[in-house]
């Protein structure tokens, strides 16, 4: 067996990257995988995934009937949020339609309601709330104490309730860079950060196993090509073949969904090499531990989608994990990219407010890339 070479030669290298290249063109099945895999997959998380809650069924029990009630309603119905149903007429009418499903949310007007607004007496109305699911719950919860609020400073405005004492101290809440709260301007700079993660880390380690499965990996043990080049070498392909993904899921987000990029390009660029660059390294240490490409694709896909939606910030802020889950969220690239996304598209963030996330993503390449040249030491022998 010829001695391996002692020093790293770019050449060896590029003849490595460029013949990965030629086969990635040579198959048409990966390549289009690779290419429109991430578009697919970016319009139907897009268009799917959403915490919006427009057009919410709602129906009303009036107890009162009197022209603030009926004003009362009509904020409800007013609103993009909510769609009216027929009026609820008692109780076992409002438990048996929130539990078929009929309404999401029923409002009950006391008696007496427009009589007390006018003399400035603490009014309640009830409000009931399919929480089958909560997380939705919590939102319908939000959108009727907002409509509620909003209908009780339109009666200030108009002189039409008594002022009440005011208390010691008031809290206002402003919320900012998305009033509007459209999960559009979240869940696509998201999605974008999640899939530069589970497709290049895919396809690399289907890259590898390929190898081992033909057998033409045991050409790396009778050539003098270090391990270094021959990782970088099958490496380089995949992350131009991801950069492209992240061009073209950059104009899908531009023009298809409509986020307007706030930030810096450039940084949300370089973010995103320094991240492919690492999730591609992630999926070639994952192939180290398999020896098909079936194992290589479902273990990439479960230990990529799993820290991405748990532990890496989209759905739970990572600051709020403890214990196994914050050290899972830690050690995923998708931590530290997914604020880039975000904050470049929604915040309108630069270089400046993003440094620390940048040099914490740029520690993932050589980490993954070491371990796997341990492995694959480890394997020749």
């Amino acid at each position: 067996m010829p001695a391996k070479a002692s020093s790293f030669s770019p050449g060896r290298l590029l003849a490595y990257a460029i013949r990965e290249a030629l086969e990635l063109l040579r198959d048409p099945i990966r390549l289009s995988f690779g290419l429109g895999g991430s578009a697919l997959l970016m319009l139907i998380f897009g268009f799917g995934i959403s915490t919006d809650v427009d057009n919410l069924s709602f129906a009303v029990l009036d107890r009162d009937q009197t022209p603030e009630s009926r004003a009362y309603i009509q904020e409800f119905t007013g609103s993009r949020y909510f769609t009216e149903k027929r009026p609820i007429g008692d109780y076992a009418d409002l438990d048996h339609r929130i539990l078929n499903g009929n309404i999401k949310a029923a409002i009950e007007i006391p008696p007496k309601f427009g009589h007390d607004i006018k003399r400035g007496r603490p009014v309640w109305v009830g409000a009931w709330i399919d929480a089958a699911m909560p997380f939705r719950a919590e939102t319908i919860r939000g959108y009727i104490q907002g409509t509620h609020q909003k209908f009780v400073s339109d009666l200030e405005a108009m002189d039409q309730i008594k002022a009440a004492p005011l208390p010691g101290a008031k809290v206002e809440t402003r919320f900012l860079y998305n009033q509007d709260f459209d999960s559009v301007y979240a869940m696509v700079p998201s999605t974008l950060a999640l899939l530069l993660a589970l497709i290049p880390g895919i396809l690399m380690a289907l890259a590898i196993v390929r190898e081992k499965e033909l057998g033409s990996i045991t050409n790396l043990y009778v050539t003098p090509v270090t391990r270094i080049e021959f990782l970088l070498g099958k490496q380089i392909p995949y992350i131009a073949l991801a950069m492209g993904n992240f061009g073209l899921m950059f104009l899908m987000a531009l023009f298809i969904f409509g986020v307007p990029l706030k930030g810096s390009f450039p940084v949300l660029a370089f973010g995103a090499l320094l991240y492919v660059a690492a999730t591609t390294a992630y999926g070639m240490l994952i192939s180290a531990f398999t020896r098909t490409q079936i194992a290589a694709l479902f273990g990439t896909a479960i230990l990529t989608m799993l820290p991405a939606t748990q532990f890496s910030g989209m759905m739970t802020p990572v600051s709020s994990l403890a214990g196994a889950a914050a050290l899972m969220g830690r050690a995923f690239p998708m931590s530290y990219y997914l604020p880039i996304s975000v904050g470049t598209f929604t915040k309108g963030l630069g270089f400046a407010d993003l440094y620390g996330y940048l040099a914490e993503l740029s520690l993932f390449f050589p980490i993954f890339i070491f371990l796997s040249l341990l492995l694959l030491r480890k394997q020749e022998r």
